[in-house]
């Protein structure tokens, strides 16, 4: 167990590295503040929750085309950070409350990741080293990048979730435990799928592994995969019921939990509880394997006719008219493999736990708990692929790669320990933790040097910008000033797409564009009308959405997505550089905003 002086020093750790640091080398002018889109989109679902109490509306009337953005998040979130507000709700507007208690929600669930994670591990290494894991943890760019303060976000919520998952997991394979540290590792991965089907990243790794161990060490395993699965269905079950309207129940759609997800889950319970009964009857493996494979096709096949999209996963709701021109350019969703020293920071944890349960795995090395590096290693192994792909995974990736670390680091100690005497054991121990801690910046930053002398100057010139950056608050103030609404009401803008959120939050304007893949008519029309060579084009969908205004920030980063070809017709670039048409005018605002009144709306 910790001693009391060891949980000060993490609570410690914690504080220093995920709280005070990144407020002293961020912005201390919006340290406060959320952070990002999706941040301002769930606040403004709260507060549109709290005021009409409609459970099922996922739009946002102020927002996107038709009758509102669509979004497709579900609402433990929601009830999470009006869980967290309730508190302080007597003291200050629902609105207020509901924002404090959104932007330290990173905060506390960063805290409880640590302790998560030390507690997932403590059954797979020594008491006194585990403060090296919190440390690990803290030193983790993916981390931080996801529970920052103000980044109001489930996958803070996801990451906390994860470590549950593999500690309960860890136990589960002690018989005596087995049975309830299983069910409730799938109620927790049921419930993070619920939050998100993200979270498949882990819940199809784990599902396998699991069924590995069966496969290989046969009945003692059947009853832990069982109680997994079931925990899993069950809480699938109950999400889809409360967040589902009765009238779109059998609906299946791809980016939440819907009927769809709920027999991809269901499969494993069937085979659990009908078709390996039966296999365990034997205890020959080529017998378990074959009926394994067996059911696997059958259930594949079923998914492949009947709920193909199941294969795409979320992106499968997005209109792909917007994949081109906005989803492939956002940072989050590039692969990790085009940045070597990316790759370097990210990955190089990841790959010291795949050769460590490597090693386990084939005998090269003792362990009591062999069985559990099955499937820790195939997770490392499986969200290291998709993090490759896609950079987003790189978080699951993350929690599992210090997981994983933590053994190898407390064994690799215990070796200098046994091998060392005196300053020499002192030295040695000291470069086994630095080089884990640091050493995959130290390589990152010498990658990145490497690989920037490479770059094109075409490349460099993509990353330069404007130094005076677009305030918000100066814009949203005008934009509320009495005198600029002249008892106007909802006015309607189209602007830079990842400012819609935050300006529609701050004002009580309409705004086109959001960053949400079901609003593709949104998104498209609005890239439509702002690179338009000809006027008539960009005239006809300021008619068709009624737009008032067109605001735009012209040195926001995705500028970069209207400018890719140097024609100076191009309808962006037309405004910025003053060559108006009749028909718009420009308004004075905050500089380096700008603003044009759209005239012929008003006739």
């Amino acid at each position: 167990m910790l001693t009391l002086e060891r949980i000060f020093l993490v609570i410690a750790l914690w504080l220093v590295c995920f709280i005070v640091l990144p407020l002293q080398m961020g912005d201390s002018s919006r340290n406060f503040e959320p952070n990002g889109p999706d941040s301002y989109m769930r606040l403004e679902r709260v507060n549109i929750l709290a005021e009409t109490g409609n459970w099922y509306d996922n739009k946002i009337e102020r927002a996107g085309a038709g009758e509102g953005a669509d979004i497709h998040w579900t609402r433990p979130m929601d009830v999470l950070i009006m869980t967290l507000a309730a508190p302080i709700r007597p003291f200050m507007s629902d609105r207020a409350a509901f924002e404090l208690a959104g932007i330290f929600m990173p905060a506390l669930m960063s805290l409880l990741l640590v302790i998560l994670v030390l507690w997932a591990i403590m059954p797979l290494m020594q008491t006194q080293n585990l403060l090296l894991v919190a440390l690990l943890i803290a030193a983790q760019p993916a981390l931080h990048s996801y529970l920052g303060i103000g980044r109001i976000d489930h996958h803070a919520v996801l990451a906390a979730l994860m470590a549950a998952v593999l500690g309960c997991l860890v136990r589960a394979s002690n018989p005596t435990f087995s049975a309830k540290f299983a069910l409730l590792a799938g109620i927790l991965t049921g419930l993070g799928i619920w939050i998100s089907l993200e979270f498949l990243i882990v819940y199809v790794p784990l599902t396998i592994g699991l069924g590995i161990c069966w496969l290989i060490w046969g009945k003692p395993w059947r009853l832990a995969n069982r109680n997994f699965a079931i925990g899993v269905l069950g809480l699938c079950a109950i999400g889809l019921i409360l967040d589902t309207p009765f009238s779109e129940f059998l609906a299946d759609r791809y980016d939440r939990l819907t009927v769809a997800q709920l027999f991809l889950v269901a499969c494993p319970v069937l085979f659990w509880t009908v078709c390996a009964k039966f296999l365990d009857n034997t205890d020959q493996l080529v017998r378990r394997c074959f009926g394994t494979i067996a059911f696997g096709v059958v259930s594949f096949s079923i998914i492949a006719i009947f709920l193909p999209d199941l294969f795409i996963g979320p992106m499968a709701e997005a209109d792909p008219r917007i994949n081109p021109i906005w989803h492939d350019k956002v940072s989050e969703m590039t692969p990790l493999f085009i940045s070597g020293k990316l790759v370097t920071l990210y990955c190089l944890l990841p790959m010291a736990g795949i050769v460590y349960g490597g090693l386990i795995l084939f005998g090269r090395l003792p362990s009591e708990r062999r069985q559990v590096w099955v499937w820790i290693t195939l997770l490392l192994i499986c969200t290291g692929a998709l993090a490759l792909a896609h950079i987003r995974a790189s978080l699951y990736l993350t929690v599992v790669a210090v997981f994983a670390a933590g053994p190898l680091i407390d064994n690799l100690i215990t070796w200098v320990n046994e091998k060392f005497a005196g300053w020499r054991k002192g030295m040695s121990g000291f470069f086994v933790r630095g080089i884990f801690i640091v050493g995959p910046f130290c390589l990152a930053i010498l990658v990145g040097n490497i690989t920037k002398a490479f770059e094109t100057k075409e490349a460099e010139a993509s990353i330069e910008g404007d130094t005076e950056k677009c305030d918000i608050f100066d814009i949203t103030a005008f934009l509320t000033d009495k005198d600029f609404i002249g008892g106007r009401n909802n006015l309607r803008f189209t602007n830079n797409i990842d400012r819609g959120p935050e300006l529609m939050y701050r004002t009580q304007h309409h705004f086109l564009a959001v960053p949400y893949h079901r609003n593709g008519d949104a998104i498209f029309d609005s890239y439509s009308l702002l690179t338009a060579t000809e006027y008539k084009v960009s005239e006809s969908l300021l008619l068709k959405y009624d737009i008032d205004y067109i605001l735009l920030c012209p040195n926001a980063a995705e500028r970069w997505y209207y400018q890719e070809a140097e024609d100076a017709s191009i309808f962006y670039t037309r405004l910025l550089s003053g060559n108006l048409p009749p028909e718009l005018s420009e308004v004075k605002v905050p500089k380096p905003w700008r603003l044009f009144e759209y005239k012929a709306l008003k006739q």
